[in-house]
């Protein structure tokens, strides 16, 4: 994937000013499949132009100020920053890696959009994947004539699962021919993707269409930008409400537990769980009461840790009647199954999984090479 230079300010996504960072919405898709006119419609402006020009094409940060709207700022990987007199096909980025667009759109309050390049041969790269698995909100635009092609379904199958926070954005849906068209495409995307998207959403913004969006309502539905917009703000009100406390700054004992595990391991638990389909989260909690979370939606681990150890702790009765320990626990809770272990007498290892989507004994695998290698470190 070609991003000019390495990306100077894509990792993590934190407010410039305030206590909760940005939430981030990851547009990405094949080359030229409509990113720029999704996050123009989302906008409600035309802001994104359509640039033909690949080789000097960089990422795009969209985000609302109050003050500042209208800037364009330029991001060199070797930390340089300058402003750009104006944005549209004839903007020449001199090799920037991102360019920062600051608008008047206080619906997005709080959120940054990403635009992702991708190559026309199709190869992304390690970065590319990375920020498409850390969004907050991943957009994915496919055209809708040709949705979900083998070459898409390729890029998301190397994505940890992430169904809860993806959407797939079908551009260019004024070319299809009649309404039967919609349903027929929706129904197919719904029944060879669903596995990896939430949501199905067609967009179609012409120029013209985001123009008239822009003081018009029912242009703006039309354009399928205000259900998108809706969709993220949704999103940031959901997250608000999971977070245990401000994910700029984790729970004390969240603190404790991931200082007690050298970063190798970490790194370790984190592949063996991303190999996982169906995990929410996932958690290691020790005698001293830290949890070490992760999986796509790591700070519900956070939450669930305690409840886990005082349900657990609850079995003493079961066992002293059996004479023996507790070694698996299994619960079903709604759509979600709970897998715990205990690998040490104070340890409790654990995961979330959507049952629909889970393989129990690689998920009992999975968690027991978890465990082990959290164990391993002491």
């Amino acid at each position: 994937m070609f991003l000019g230079q390495p990306l100077p300010d894509l990792v993590p996504a934190p407010a410039r000013s305030g206590a909760r960072p940005r939430l981030r919405v990851v547009v990405a898709g094949e080359f030229r499949s409509g990113k720029s006119s999704v996050i123009n419609a989302i906008l409600r402006q035309p802001v994104l132009p359509m640039l033909s020009r690949q080789a000097s094409r960089p990422a795009f940060l969209v985000r609302h100020a109050r003050e500042g709207a209208g800037a364009v700022l330029l991001h060199h990987g070797s930390g340089g920053t300058e402003q750009a007199a104006v944005l549209d096909e004839t903007t020449d980025f001199g090799g920037a890696g991102l360019c920062e667009v600051l608008v008047n759109a206080p619906h997005l309050e709080g959120v940054e959009l990403v635009e992702l390049p991708f190559p026309c041969d199709g190869q992304v790269g390690d970065e590319a994947r990375a920020l498409m698995a850390g969004a907050d909100l991943l957009l994915w635009v496919s055209i809708a004539s040709q949705a979900w092609r083998l070459s898409e379904k390729a890029i998301l199958s190397q994505l940890p699962p992430m169904r809860e926070r993806a959407v797939i954005v079908l551009s260019r849906a004024d070319k299809l021919r009649c309404a039967s068209d919609w349903d027929r495409i929706e129904e197919r995307v719904q029944r060879e993707a669903g596995s990896h998207f939430a949501a199905v959403a067609f967009v179609q913004a012409a120029r013209e269409t985001i123009r008239a969006a822009a003081a018009d309502d029912h242009a703006w539905e039309i354009s399928g930008g205000q259900i998108l917009a809706d969709l993220v703000v949704e999103r940031r009100q959901r997250m608000a409400l999971e977070a245990p406390s401000d994910p700029a700054d984790p729970p004390p004992d969240a603190h404790r537990a991931t200082r007690a595990v050298p970063a190798r391991r970490r790194q370790e638990i984190e592949q063996v769980a991303s190999s996982l389909a169906g995990l929410v989260c996932g958690g290691l909690t020790g005698h001293d009461g830290g949890c070490l979370a992760f999986g796509p939606e790591r700070h519900r681990a956070a939450q669930l840790a305690p409840a886990i150890r005082g349900f657990i702790g609850g079995q003493a009765t079961l066992e002293a009647a059996a004479g023996a320990a507790v070694e698996e626990t299994l619960l079903r809770l709604g759509p979600h199954l709970l897998l715990v272990v205990r690998p040490a007498p104070a340890g409790l290892a654990f995961l979330l999984l959507r049952q629909d989507r889970t393989n129990m004994a690689l998920a009992q695998t999975a968690l027991r090479r978890i465990a082990a290698n959290w164990l391993s470190h002491d």
